[in-house]
């Protein structure tokens, strides 16, 4: 019975802080990831105004949608990043932050 462990580079977690860069071609390109929530919350902050709610449900719809793209050894460098920044990349928090958007736009479209 042949009992050798097989490890390869790619299934090791990564414990640096760094994640794929899943913008560019190059499978080993890495980029920091607070760098990666910085650009998220700069863009969700150009467009959401002075309203939290829709802030907060831009940031983690994109950072939940950049977990979802990275490979599984790079996820916990992003969560860890994330929970550094006060969020929690989960779906109930996302669902949390989606309904406070809800509510937020209907009362902005009563207002009107």
């Amino acid at each position: 019975m042949n009992t050798r462990i097989v490890h390869s580079k790619s299934s090791v977690l990564r414990t640096d802080g760094f994640v794929r860069n899943i913008h560019t071609r190059n499978p080993f390109d890495v980029i920091r990831a607070d760098v990666v929530l910085a650009r998220i919350e700069k863009e969700a902050g150009r467009c959401c105004g002075m309203h939290y709610e829709l802030y907060q449900a831009r940031v983690l719809g994109d950072a939940l949608d950049y977990l979802d793209a990275l490979p599984l050894k790079d996820r916990p460098a992003l969560m860890g990043a994330a929970a550094k920044r006060g969020y929690i990349l989960t779906l109930a928090e996302e669902g949390y932050a989606q309904e406070a958007r809800d509510v937020l736009m209907s009362e902005l479209a009563e207002n009107e």
